[in-house]
């Protein structure tokens, strides 16, 4: 990040921000014109692509399964009241929007690095109706509590069309301004994103994994592939009936499949995936809302994959969108590692 990027806290009342967002209630995306724009940039050195063989030297900074703890400059502050709520921040010569917050436990001791959240909204929607839990159930409840959470605002209506490279850069500059004034654990930043902003969770994975622990793509696609950089643990999550209208439950399937791939699992899952499959399709056709998990065996140790599956209700009488027990089952999952 530049150093003459700054922040500037809003004064003007989060529930005004929200009136004023209230006309963006449409999250669908539209896959096929998003992937023709902005091939991968990788941040550092080495490539992988989907293909990639378990143990490849992706750029991994450190060793999958090592969990030290990685304080940011940020702890050595000790300042227990930094800026939360609606922020702005400089990024390539324009400001860009988000909110953060902190757990109750950070004022009481500052200097102990926290885990770090990055929750992205789906299309046309902000971080607003994000964080409200407009298309974002259930992440703030189960988030918020545990970890420094930091909900950005995309450049452009989505994360992944024509400023997808600007929303990359956009983030980078986010996580070093984060870092920098906030006690982060660096080894435990994560993104969660539902819809486009799934899709840009993926990205993320592929452009920035040496700089991520885990991702939580909700009805997402994995748009890049190529040159990728690091490894995340995953924790996939799509509707049975996604639809082409939004992102195809197949593309969820295939996102899962690559991790597991390049994370060096086996096919193999506990519960059977199958049997999985067959019992959330028997819900969504009798109009039962549940869910059903896997993990994938055999995985690179650190680099755990799990799937879950569901049929609860979405937009347009579809299952797209971000279910509300994915919050908990985020938390769960990244909380584990």
């Amino acid at each position: 990040m530049r150093e003459s990027a700054c922040a500037l806290t809003l004064v003007f009342a989060l529930g005004a921000i929200a009136s004023a967002c209230s006309s963006n209630s449409s999250s669908s995306d539209d896959p096929n014109t998003s992937q023709a724009v902005g091939q991968n940039q990788p941040g550092a050195a080495g490539a992988g692509g989907a293909g990639a063989a378990p143990g490849s030297d992706l750029g991994e900074p450190w060793a999958p399964d090592d969990r030290t703890v990685r304080p940011s400059p940020g702890c050595a502050t000790g300042n227990a009241m930094p800026a939360v709520g609606v922020q702005m921040l400089e990024t390539g010569g324009a400001l860009g929007e988000y909110i953060i917050t902190l757990p109750p436990q950070y004022q009481s001791d500052p200097s102990v690095p926290r885990p770090l959240a990055f929750v992205f909204h789906g299309a046309n929607n902000t971080e607003v109706s994000c964080r409200g839990g407009g298309n974002c159930g259930g992440v703030a409840d189960a988030l918020e509590g545990n970890s420094i959470v930091v909900y950005p605002k995309s450049f452009g209506t989505q994360w992944t069309g024509a400023e997808r490279d600007q929303n990359v850069a956009w983030w980078d500059d986010l996580l070093t301004f984060t870092e920098a004034n906030y006690c982060v654990d660096m080894r435990r930043v994560y993104a969660v994103g539902t819809s486009s902003g799934a899709h840009f969770s993926n990205i993320l994975a592929c452009r920035r994994g040496d700089k991520l622990l885990a991702v939580v793509p909700a009805a997402g696609e994995r748009l890049e592939k190529d040159n990728c950089v690091g490894r995340v643990a995953a924790l996939v999550i799509h509707g049975v009936d996604d639809d082409i209208n939004h992102v195809p439950f197949e593309k969820g399937q295939q996102a899962r499949d690559d991790y597991a791939r390049l994370n060096g699992c086996t096919m193999s899952t506990v519960p059977d995936l199958a049997t999985t499959h067959a019992e959330v399709r028997a819900a969504r056709d009798s109009m039962i809302s549940t869910h059903e998990c896997v993990d994938y065996q055999g995985c690179t140790a650190g680099l755990p994959v799990r799937w879950c599956e569901h049929s609860e209700p979405g937009y347009d009488g579809s299952t797209h969108g971000f279910p509300i027990f994915g919050g908990p089952e985020a938390w769960s999952f990244v909380s584990a590692l």
